[in-house]
């Protein structure tokens, strides 16, 4: 799962230097554009981040519990397969002439990346029904919140406002319907977000991999 964290690490890094561009452009440079939506790309690539951390973690982990090296949770227990890839792991698990790439992992792997391929997980509960895959805990959102130090209402309500904000900017073009201009944003708010939702993506790490 380690790899999944990197990655997750490398995202936010990129995340924040987009920052320093922000920072040039306007107080050093002083260009008279509205620089604005680098401001907004940030708050969507931050968001994307967490989404993209909680698929790998969740396909890492499910494959662990697959071979054995990870607790199955009862979430995990009732995830349905294909006929097709039973067959194909049924096959596999009576022949003695199959591809070394062909195991009955790589079928299993390939079951979740299609069964997940269009489901976001950016809010509390998409997260948590994620996460009830690899993950027994049942108050998942309050023993994050203990690392944060606040409640687990007031944890889901900072991510909730964070993808509220986010779904504006890319499904509403950051328009306000009602005035049809857009929306401000401001630098701190942005980089508090980029801030929040990388300690989350640590804190669900660290949770997920001390049950292993």
């Amino acid at each position: 799962m380690q790899s999944a964290m990197d990655q997750f690490n490398r995202n936010i890094k990129a995340i924040k230097e987009m920052e320093a561009l922000y920072d040039h452009l306007t107080d050093y440079l002083k260009l008279p554009n509205d620089l604005s939506d680098i401001l907004r790309a940030q708050l969507v690539y931050a968001v994307s981040a967490l989404d993209k951390l909680i698929h790998e973690l969740v396909r890492i982990g499910m494959l662990q519990a697959f071979i054995d090296k990870r607790p199955k949770t009862r979430k995990f227990n009732s995830f349905s397969i294909s006929l097709e890839t039973y067959d194909k792991i049924k096959q596999l698990n009576q022949s003695t002439n199959s591809l070394p790439s062909e195991t009955p992992e790589y079928f299993f792997e390939q079951e979740i990346i299609f069964k997940h391929r269009h489901r976001s997980f950016q809010d509390s509960d998409t997260i948590s029904e994620a996460l009830s895959l690899i993950w027994e805990e049942k108050q998942k959102w309050q023993k994050i919140a203990l690392s944060f130090n606040t409640s687990d209402d007031h944890l889901k309500k900072q991510l909730k406002s964070i993808v509220s904000r986010r779904n504006q900017i890319v499904h509403e073009a950051d328009i306000d319907l009602q005035t049809n201009s857009r929306n401000s944003i401001d630098k701190e708010d942005v980089k508090e977000a980029v801030e929040f939702i990388s300690k989350l993506g640590e804190k669900i790490f660290e949770a997920v991999t001390s049950t292993s």
